[in-house]
């Protein structure tokens, strides 16, 4: 049987292209009132690219998240169109896009060397992200026996462009870090199981060190619980889909051994007792955008997020905008009206807020089917076993930590969110071509 000519948009010519204007584009896009113009083009640019795409007859890679993700960009536009407050809902906007368009380019890297560029490309992208924010970072006074370690650490090296006054928040790196830590863990742990690559091992193991231990510095409860979770859950996707007994046995075993710690927690403190050991019992414990938010502080802002919800049900209130709304139409009474909230203190909520019901109906379906494509991957084994499963673990830990915290979507680092989703879609799509490969070859038999 003749090998099958790839389409022109799959050609590597072709994605060279598309990543270099990416690359060009990305930094406008991330900080769009820096230079506005150059923000103007780099839109242009990359429509004129879609378009010519478009003509090429490629205008999207075909992959199972595509209806969900078509959702949630319809909603991305009518969030933009919908906004009493451009200023705060046109940066969210351009970081919508950028993350839009790195799940395009990603989910066309399917195929084992591709997939190695795409992971690579993540690998220094999330590096980039580290490295801006410890420059720019507001090194939290949390716990006291980790200031003498903080003291050693630069502070506010510099200051990034439409960033808050007091510098980056350590708990949305902390949420980002959350999200990222089980990929290392997995090249650790699961590469090529039995036989692992030393690179890969050694890489991982950098990564474990170097994220674990900002995370842990970084001093957010969410944070930290997000991770464990993260980890947890590799552990137990690992198990289960692992061949032998023992792995299954772990599997099974971690998850409810959590469960039982959770429920014996929950009956001595109570659920309320154990938010405020996570988020403090009074203002001024939890650090926000230029003040502190409490466990009743962020039940107070639940209930308000619920309430614009229920007045802004299809089309929400604007993209970023709530932490502005939520002022002038149900003023707080624990949080001061002097504090940016800068979101809900929920993944879900803000989703909602931000993009109204239909935007998190989509973003729960594209969570879905990660979650299918991202087991599928991991039980078909391979080599990319291990990634399938560091991405389905940090999505988990991250979504954990998003239960009392979010990365807002639009925010500068969740472009990552997208990079993994597109992670997923290129180990499926290869999948899906072996599998039809295997199938053509058995029926020319």
């Amino acid at each position: 049987m003749p090998e099958e000519t790839p389409a022109p948009c799959s050609r590597w010519r072709w994605l060279a292209a598309e990543w270099v204007l990416l690359a060009l584009a990305a930094p406008f896009l991330l900080f769009p009132t820096l230079k506005p113009l150059l923000t103007l083009l780099a839109l242009g640019l990359l429509g004129l690219f879609w378009l010519v795409a478009l003509w090429r007859r490629c205008p999207w890679p075909c992959t199972p998240f595509n209806g969900a993700v078509f959702l949630v960009a319809l909603m991305v536009a009518v969030g933009t169109l919908v906004t009493q407050s451009p200023d705060l809902s046109l940066p969210k906007a351009t970081g919508l896009i950028l993350g839009l368009a790195v799940f395009r380019a990603v989910a066309q890297m399917g195929g084992r060397e591709r997939l190695k560029w795409a992971l690579a490309g993540l690998l220094l992208a999330a590096l980039g992200v580290w490295v801006l924010g410890l420059l720019d970072l507001r090194w939290p006074d949390k716990i006291s026996g980790m200031q003498a370690l903080l003291n050693h650490v630069p502070r506010h090296v510099t200051s990034l462009p439409d960033t808050p006054e007091g510098g980056v928040s350590p708990n949305q790196l902390a949420g980002v870090l959350a999200m990222l830590l089980p990929i290392p863990l997995a090249a650790v742990v699961a590469n090529g199981w039995p036989r692992r690559s030393f690179s890969a091992m050694l890489l991982g193991l950098g990564g474990v060190v170097i994220w674990g231990g900002t995370l842990f510095l970084t001093q957010s409860r969410g944070g930290w619980v997000g991770g464990l979770a993260g980890v947890l859950v590799f552990f137990t996707l690992w198990g289960a889909s692992g061949q032998r007994r023992w792995q299954r046995a772990v599997g099974l075993a971690l998850p409810a051994l959590a469960l039982l710690v959770v429920i014996v927690a929950l009956l001595a403190l109570g659920s309320e007792r154990i938010g405020q050991v996570l988020y403090g019992a009074t203002e001024g414990a939890v650090e926000t955008t230029v003040g502190s938010i409490s466990f009743q502080g962020r039940m107070e802002i639940w209930s308000r997020a619920l309430r614009t919800i229920r007045h802004f049900p299809l089309t929400g209130c604007g993209l970023g905008t709530f932490r502005r709304a939520v002022h002038l139409l149900y003023p707080l009474v624990l949080v001061s009206p002097d504090w940016d909230i800068a979101h809900a203190h929920n993944v879900f909520l803000q989703v909602a807020l931000d993009l109204g019901l239909p935007g998190l109906v989509g973003y729960l379906a594209t969570l879905a089917v990660a979650g299918w494509a991202g087991w599928r991957r991991a039980k078909a084994g391979g080599a990319d076993r291990w990634l399938a499963l560091g991405v389905l673990a940090g999505l988990v830990g991250y979504h954990v930590y998003g239960i009392a915290d979010t990365v807002a979507l639009g925010s500068k680092p969740s472009f990552l969110f997208w990079w993994l989703l597109g992670l997923l879609a290129a180990m499926n799509a290869g999948l899906t071509y072996r599998s039809e490969a295997a199938s053509s070859t058995a029926g020319e038999r």
